[in-house]
């Protein structure tokens, strides 16, 4: 493995390129971070590969700092979905690391993947790049870390999570709808495009785009892709995946209803069916993330549902220009 002398180093820590053959090192490295602030670990190890093993078509970058021991206390990561003018950065920090150590990392860490970034612009994009991160709510280091690299906590996602019991499998009665598991991708992608439209951080993106971001998420399952329809016209999508089957659950990587169909009890009867599916499956629990301010009311109809906040992670975002700090 090359090691890596960035600008910014400490003594006696390491860098070098993060690959597939480190998954577990990673998996370790996240689980003692997100212990550190939930008590548990919400990711699962095939989380952690689907980062490390991007297709060649996803723009990313990404590193491993070892310290003299050779153990891994930092994972720095910049990925930029396809079509995406946003790139996505995150620095995972040990809790054991020192403070001073973990401050100067991070900023070595900022620097390279900024760097990267500018180096990697989106597509037509020619000013400001929009960059975001994120970290489990209420940890330590990571706010401090983030703020030496200017951004802005600007909201807070829920993972929320619910068992399967006969009450949350029983849909409502729409009137019309009728769900289905479907291959149908073209129409599915539509709802989604469109449905999304205004939700933080979201941009339409290409047919194909997409399908080459859904088919490198953990869990992925082209069979538990579910389209909603009211008198036969497409009405709403959920894509279920099976990221956290490691932790018995089944969950929910998309769920949108079209506008003009919204307030109809769609969205909980999709969640029924997601239940349902969980319990086919021989899953105790059905898990989704949300934003907390979704302005279409999602958390309360997730909890209507069934489904209660377990974990919440802080989002961030800055902009960068493409030729200075």
């Amino acid at each position: 493995m090359s090691v890596l002398t960035p600008a910014g180093l400490p003594a006696g820590f390491t860098l070098e390129p993060a690959t597939g053959d480190e998954v577990a090192e990673v998996f370790a490295l996240v689980s003692a971070e997100q212990t550190a602030a939930f008590g548990f670990c919400a990711d699962t190890e095939e989380d952690v590969r689907s980062f490390l093993e991007v297709p060649a078509t996803v723009p990313s970058h990404e590193r491993l700092v070892r310290d003299g021991d050779g153990s891994v206390v930092q994972w720095w990561v910049a990925i930029r979905p396809p079509g995406d003018p946003i790139t996505h950065t995150v620095i995972t920090t040990h809790p054991s690391l020192a403070d001073d150590a973990s401050d100067q990392l991070a900023r070595a860490g900022w620097q390279e993947m900024f760097a990267w970034v500018r180096a990697h612009p989106p597509e037509g994009v020619d000013g400001e790049i929009q960059v975001h991160s994120g970290c489990p709510a209420d940890s330590v280091a990571n706010p401090r870390h983030l703020a030496q690299g200017g951004f802005t906590r600007r909201r807070t996602f829920w993972e929320m999570l619910g068992p399967v019991t006969d009450d949350h499998r029983t849909a409502p009665d729409v009137p019309g709808l009728t769900i289905e598991a479907s291959h149908d991708v073209a129409t599915m992608h539509g709802v989604l495009n469109e449905a999304f439209v205004g939700h933080y951080g979201f941009t339409p993106s290409t047919l194909e785009d997409w399908l080459s971001l859904e088919q490198a998420m953990a869990g992925f399952d082209p069979d538990l892709r579910y389209l909603a329809t009211i008198d036969g016209d497409p009405a709403a999508v959920m894509l279920l995946s099976r990221r956290l089957e490691s932790q018995d659950a089944m969950y929910v990587g998309e769920l949108a209803t079209l506008e003009r169909y919204r307030r109809r009890g769609i969205a909980a009867a999709l969640l029924a069916h997601g239940f349902e599916i969980a319990a086919r499956e021989g899953l105790a629990q059905l898990a989704l993330h949300v934003d907390s301010e979704n302005a279409h009311s999602a958390p309360s109809v997730y909890r209507r549902a069934g489904l209660e906040v377990r974990t919440a992670f802080w989002a961030y975002a800055r902009t960068l220009s493409r030729d200075s700090a």
